[in-house]
């Protein structure tokens, strides 16, 4: 009986999240870095109840549409157009360059610009002013279409407008490179278990993207808030009315990997040991309250989700 005053510990604080399957570990002999490396694709692994340590797709499982392999192949083509190795490899340069975040770093600031602005723009003229650089911007660049920024910068206004990104970090991240380096992971994974590339290509580019993670984020926190609020841009400009409930499941999701004891994120640091007597994630929840809300660290034609590549 706990004495009084003193809640009850349990081993994991959210009941619907613990639901899931447990987390999936081979016991691969990998390293620490390419621990790290696979863990900025965590996100999938833990969706699609697929090993953390290992580059294939495992457990095996049975599936209607087939085994992981043949899963993997449908995913690239329907959700990336990939079906080569080549194909695959060129999308993961673009992902590394940035895919989407050099987008959203035009347009939130912008958006953030005219929604926080103190006085009101009663007949546009602010906005119209945004959207004339942003064609501009588009132009210089030889974008096919010179429309698809101020369209992009529309959309993202409208959806925080009418909440549809409460569920992100306040203040919005700056960032997003998070959201192309965790499918850099989830395309090298599937590209491998489908057979298109070699296990030597696969780490090559999951070692690559590790250190732009790293230079850009303090922690699996930060990383966490920029990878959502990625993954809302991009589906807010794919189709608006699909972002309204599928924010909150992902954010299940990722608190999922930031509390679980057996998640990815809590077995490694994604930046290595902190400084002793650091403050750690759990003790910065504590403080703050739950990963992204206001107040949490953070605010510094391709496919935009991989794909139930896992089943």
């Amino acid at each position: 009986m706990p004495a009084r005053g003193i809640p009850t510990l349990t081993t994991f604080p959210y009941e619907e999240l613990d639901k899931r399957e447990e987390d999936h570990w081979s016991g691969a002999a990998i390293s620490d870095d390419e621990l790290r490396a696979l863990a900025l694709g965590g996100y999938y692994s833990t969706r699609w109840d697929a090993f953390h340590d290992a580059l294939l797709l495992g457990p095996e499982r049975e599936h209607p549409l087939g085994d992981r392999r043949e899963l993997a192949i449908d995913t690239l083509t329907g959700a990336w157009g990939i079906t080569d190795g080549t194909e695959a490899q060129a999308s993961m340069e673009q992902l590394l360059d940035g895919m989407h975040a050099p987008l959203y770093a035009l347009v939130n600031p912008l958006v953030k610009a005219s929604i926080n602005a103190s006085e009101r723009d009663r007949f546009g003229e602010r906005a119209d002013r945004h959207r004339a650089f942003l064609r501009q911007i588009a132009s210089f660049r030889g974008m096919e279409n010179p429309e698809s920024l101020v369209r992009d910068y529309d959309i993202w206004a409208q959806a925080i407008k009418i909440g549809f990104t409460d569920h992100l970090a306040r203040p919005l991240p700056a960032d997003i490179h998070a959201w192309d380096l965790a499918r850099v992971v989830a395309v090298a994974r599937m590209a491998f278990t489908a057979g298109y590339i070699e296990a030597d290509v696969a780490w090559g580019y999951l070692m690559r993207a590790l250190p732009l993670a790293q230079r850009k984020y303090r922690n699996w926190r930060q990383f966490g808030d920029a990878y959502l609020t990625g993954w809302t841009y991009w589906q807010a400009c794919e189709d608006l009315a699909e972002l309204k409930n599928g924010g909150v499941d992902r954010r299940l999701e990722l608190l999922r990997l930031w509390i679980r004891p057996t998640s990815p994120w809590r077995r490694i640091e994604l930046n290595g040991p902190k400084p002793e007597g650091g403050p750690d994630l759990l003790e910065e929840i504590d403080r703050d309250g739950e990963p992204g809300e206001p107040g949490a660290a953070g605010d510094t034609g391709a496919s935009g989700d991989p794909g139930p590549a896992g089943g």
